[in-house]
């Protein structure tokens, strides 16, 4: 595999043109007949959804989430807990930066998966200018006039086409790279990147 190839692409089929979604949604307004309305006023909550979702706000979450256990291995701390204490203590090492990115990738795989869950937990922060409930009602009525099977297709090309990205794949992605950040950060007692201090004293 060419990893550089792979890591410009695309991970996904092109995504559908706009002129595709203008004449999907067109079938299914001629499809609703009268209730046509129904269409446009979810289009218009679908696209005040997308327009409002801020990257960068989604990346200082990340990065705010990062901080926090960054500062939970601090060794100023007073407030760590046994099971903190007990990680921090695996790593001897006389640059406290060097030990507390030790435990950030000693414990890399929670952070990460607890920072998702978080993140889940309070996504409302990214529609607050959007009534979600309104949202899903309309999306009912609509699936009850013309039935579920053409209410998906239609939801899934809107979501190829404006939300290539999602909000939770940026937030998951941007993790990743402070983390990554954390891998690369060099030991000045040893000269040695953190990840290869790790690998020299990793047990499966």
């Amino acid at each position: 595999m060419d990893i550089l190839q792979s890591f410009l692409s695309l991970s996904a089929p092109s995504p559908p043109t706009f002129r595709e979604i203008f004449r999907s949604a067109q079938e299914l307004r001629s499809a609703l007949g009268m209730k046509s309305y129904l269409l446009d006023h979810y289009l218009s909550l679908f696209f005040q959804m997308v327009s409002q979702i801020d990257f960068i706000v989604l990346q200082d979450e990340a990065q705010a989430a990062i901080g926090e256990m960054h500062h939970l291995f601090s060794d100023t701390s007073r407030e760590a807990s046994p099971k903190i204490s007990a990680i921090m203590e695996k790593f001897s090492c006389q640059e406290a930066s060097t030990k507390q990115n030790l435990c950030l990738i000693s414990t890399a795989d929670f952070i990460f998966e607890q920072s998702l869950l978080d993140f889940l937990a309070e996504k409302n922060f990214l529609f607050s200018t959007v009534d979600i409930i309104e949202l899903k009602q309309t999306e009912n009525k609509i699936r009850n006039h013309i039935g579920k099977e053409k209410l998906d297709a239609f939801q899934n090309i809107l979501l190829r086409r404006f939300l290539s990205c999602s909000p939770l794949q940026v937030f998951s992605q941007t993790i990743t790279s402070e983390l990554v950040k954390r891998f690369l950060t060099r030991d000045l007692e040893t000269d040695q990147k953190v990840f290869r201090l790790f690998l020299n004293h990793f047990h499966p």
